[in-house]
């Protein structure tokens, strides 16, 4: 209650200049992911929409991986519904990495990322790292 009190008495031009600020942020936020839509946190991981075919976000995963010191332990190729999907796997230090690619349109590539630490915990800085170099290797 409190707060509507607060936004009725500030001018309307505070409140918008407030929310095009917010707007704003978010629009500089997804434009330095370097992604079509941004990295966007999910429950355990990140996940992002690449402009690139599903081949070339595996070949950008590869050096990803390399770049960034991860033992690939698994590749696997699948024909879903909405197209091809890879799921690459592998190990860095004492965290077990998933990336998985799926078709989004013709040109672009769904790329989620999870770095599992233990049963119950994930490394989300680890896991926006490797999208990040997943990224800058598509381009």
């Amino acid at each position: 209650m409190q707060w509507r009190r607060l936004l009725a008495r500030l001018p309307r031009w505070a409140v918008a200049a407030a929310a095009g600020f917010v707007l704003m942020g978010c629009v500089v936020a997804a434009a330095g992911a370097g992604a079509g839509g941004g990295i966007y946190l999910t429950q355990r991981g990140v996940e992002s929409v690449v402009p690139v075919a599903v081949d070339r976000a595996a070949t950008a995963t590869r050096q990803a991986f390399d770049q960034l010191k991860i033992r690939q332990t698994k590749s696997q190729i699948e024909q879903g519904e909405q197209g091809e999907e890879r799921q690459v796997e592998g190990t860095a230090g004492d965290r077990e990495i998933s990336v998985t690619m799926k078709v989004e349109t013709g040109s672009s590539t769904r790329v989620q990322v999870v770095a599992k630490k233990s049963a119950v915990t994930w490394d989300k800085d680890f896991a926006r790292t490797l999208l990040d170099h997943i990224v800058a290797n598509s381009r």
